[in-house]
């Protein structure tokens, strides 16, 4: 089994970057690090981490990026008005890659975000002023699904999880796969090929996610089977099957408007948290998925800091 903790070549490129305000004057500076967490077959799964420009050991949010599990990256990810507002309450925040689906099937996807925490409690705190007990897994869309996640894959699970127009339950329900033989034709699947990737650009792997989705194929590529068919497998990925009393803390945001992810799935899933005697909000805005929803929805943001904040300090 494959243990990143004692194959990893640790990197780190530090900047010093004041945030701005509208009229240019300097409102805060912190400071940008990358570094490697962890390393498969010889390819260096990478994450940004802001500290604000201060000595003291800080709460630590590790956000990922959504995209489907097909496109995306950790630059692009986390947007800036989410960021900027966690440096000023003092919290650290770690954009972290993993692994894209369909080169990499779900099972391994969730061993990174796994991964990523385990390196930050053990290397991570050797080198940040960060503070390992105090750590919260947030993530927009799909890398909703990834931090809920880690309220049972990671051992001691975080302390908060905030997951924002998240798919919180897999259901083959009226679900058809399609025809696999469209693979072999040219078009957006000719980029897929026998390697890893880890770092998504938005157009040919957003174009690459449209066209499995399209033509019904977008689920059997991020789980590597038939989910259509393969029910007792699908168990093994669905969050009410695995989250256990002891879970952490949840904040569910949702609009009830997301085109994308309805509304009844955070509903349900935050029943379901209550009945298990655990921790869990909604916050329901009226528009606007995963991006959207954070940039156009300031109560949102406020909402977020307000739940880290009574959980974290």
């Amino acid at each position: 089994m494959y243990n990143p903790l004692k194959s990893i070549k640790w990197k780190i490129a530090l900047c010093c970057i004041a945030i701005l305000t509208s009229n240019g004057f300097s409102q805060q500076s912190y400071e940008k690090h990358e570094f490697v967490y962890e390393i498969v077959n010889g390819h260096e799964i990478k994450a940004n981490i802001f500290l604000p420009d201060t000595k003291d050991n800080y709460p630590v949010v590790v956000y990922f990026h959504g995209g489907g599990f097909i496109f995306g990256n950790r630059d692009e990810g986390l947007e800036n008005v989410l960021r900027d507002k966690l440096l000023a309450h003092h919290y650290a925040i770690v954009s972290a890659d993993y692994r894209l689906a369909p080169e990499t099937k779900l099972a391994e996807i969730l061993n990174d975000t796994r991964d990523a925490v385990i390196w930050l409690r053990t290397d991570g705190t050797k080198h940040f002023n960060i503070d390992a007990d105090k750590i919260a897994i947030a993530g927009g869309s799909a890398a909703g699904y990834l931090a809920l996640s880690t309220g049972y894959t990671v051992s001691p699970p975080p302390k908060v999880i905030i997951a924002i127009s998240s798919p919180t339950g897999f259901s083959n329900e009226n679900i058809q796969k399609g025809d696999e033989s469209v693979l072999k034709q040219p078009g957006p699947y000719d980029i897929v090929k026998d390697t890893i990737v880890s770092y998504g650009d938005y157009s040919t792997r957003m174009d690459l996610w449209r066209f499995l989705a399209r033509n019904r194929l977008a689920l059997s590529e991020i789980f590597g089977f038939d989910v259509s068919q393969d029910t007792a497998r699908l168990q093994n990925y669905t969050l009410t099957k695995n989250i256990q009393t002891g879970f952490p803390s949840t904040l569910l945001l949702h609009a009830k408007n997301d085109h994308l992810v309805d509304l009844s799935q955070a509903e349900k899933l935050n029943v379901f948290l209550k009945e298990k005697n655990i921790e869990s909000e909604l916050f329901v805005v009226e528009n606007g998925h995963s991006k959207e929803l954070i940039n156009n929805n300031p109560d949102a943001v406020e909402k977020i800091i307000q739940f880290l904040d009574s959980h974290l300090k």
